[in-house]
């Protein structure tokens, strides 16, 4: 099916009309709910983030991978321009029973699109289907597209087309779940790197990671096999206070309900939280030249040189009196898989990593990537381990304190 939707009302919504009340009355004003998805284990950390943020802790259910929860748009901007551990930010629009195409299609034409997606788009529909009579995907696809259609929403809305819409679709036992995602790009995009390494591990999953270990700003942090510098560019937005979603765009930007004078205020409020430093007390260091080069030059074009040092060293050069003495936490994504060889290779390198930990940062907190579990119980301190699901592998998570 064509992206375009008949055109068939007048585009002539401008100030206080009918369509822009109804717009401000069913999505703006609105409280609605909200799925939060984030990393399997990570949930507690997402319903902190929340709650930090001002909403209402009764009104969230925490469900594997993800929380949902209520407020009004400017709740779910905030969300998606402040939390740290989430990948999108859904906004549920609809659930209804459907067992066949001709249901399907008459109750989502029921949905009032047109207060939700932008002019003349039809939205890219992503289907889950459990369980349910109606399994096709295709045909659900094309059920839904009809459905939307019909409303005849074409000219309405005011929003640049060049914004894309995903609308996720969910069907469980004959019940489906339509939302409408509200991020665009994943949110570990933050819109500070400028290339990529060859396994960077996922923004929102090293804020997880630096959350979960008890990073201290007050302290050092020390990110010795930095690669593209994802641990030390998350600390020091967390340092600096500084709001993950400042430097992208977002999904909602094309929402009729979008406003740029809220959304610029919002921004301007996040902006006047960040904080300058009078130390950089992370530290950012690893063997190949150019890597490190492409981290002071992320680190300078965002702001954040007064939070991060960069050299480049060999690993196990590092020690901690290089880092001002005290205790603090080492964060550490190793090479594993075939970037280091054969297996027996990625745990020999794996357990030489643990024995100069123990032996050059005794006290300090430590967070690893493990490839296997079992390498966890070969350690010379105790840890806690969490399994963490990582470009398609199943990986292990490992937090402890290096006995002093």
């Amino acid at each position: 099916m064509a992206d375009s939707i008949p055109m068939n009302v007048k585009n002539d919504h401008v100030g206080d009309s009918a369509f822009n009340k109804r717009v401000r009355r069913h999505v703006a004003g609105r409280v609605r709910a909200y799925h939060a998805i984030t990393s399997p284990d990570f949930e507690i950390l997402c319903r902190q983030e929340l709650i930090g943020m001002g909403i209402d802790p009764t009104a969230m259910s925490m469900h594997t991978g993800g929380v949902t929860f209520t407020g009004r748009l400017a709740d779910c901007q905030r969300a998606n321009l402040h939390l740290r551990t989430v990948t999108r930010i859904l906004l549920r629009i609809g659930a209804f029973a459907a067992t066949n195409e001709r249901q399907l299609e008459r109750k989502s034409s029921e949905i009032p699109w047109e207060l939700f997606l932008p002019s003349g788009r039809m939205p890219d529909i992503r289907v889950s289907s459990r369980r349910s009579r109606l399994y096709h995907t295709e045909a659900i696809t094309e059920g839904l597209q009809s459905g939307i259609a019909t409303r005849s929403i074409g000219s309405l809305g005011s929003a640049p087309a060049s914004i894309p819409q995903t609308l996720f679709v969910r069907a469980v036992e004959d019940r489906f779940t339509l939302s409408l995602d509200s991020s665009g790009d994943p949110l570990y995009k933050r819109g500070l790197k400028a290339g990529q390494a060859r396994a960077p591990i996922r923004e929102t999953l090293a804020a997880a990671i630096l959350m979960t270990a008890g990073y201290d700003p007050r302290r050092p942090l020390v990110d010795p096999l930095c690669g593209s510098g994802t641990f030390s560019l998350e600390a020091a937005m967390m340092a600096k206070q500084m709001a993950p979603g400042v430097k992208r765009t977002f999904a909602f930007m094309g929402w009729p309900a979008f406003r740029e004078s809220q959304w610029g205020f919002m921004k301007r409020e996040a902006e006047a939280q960040v904080q300058d430093l009078e130390q950089s007390l992370i530290f950012a260091s690893d063997i190949d030249a150019g890597a490190c080069e492409r981290l002071t030059g992320m680190i300078a074009g965002n702001g954040l040189s007064d939070a991060v040092q960069v050299g480049q060293k060999d690993f196990f050069q590092c020690e901690a009196a290089q880092y001002g003495g005290g205790t603090g936490l080492v964060a550490i994504n190793p090479p594993y898989g075939v970037r280091i060889g054969s297996a027996k290779q990625a745990d020999d390198l794996f357990m030489d990593i643990c024995r100069h930990l123990t032996k050059r940062f005794k006290g300090w907190k430590v967070a690893m990537i493990a490839p296997r579990p079992a390498l966890a119980s070969r350690l010379p301190f105790s840890v806690r381990r969490m399994v963490l699901l990582h470009g398609g592998l199943k990986l292990t998570l490992i937090v402890g304190t290096i006995k002093s």
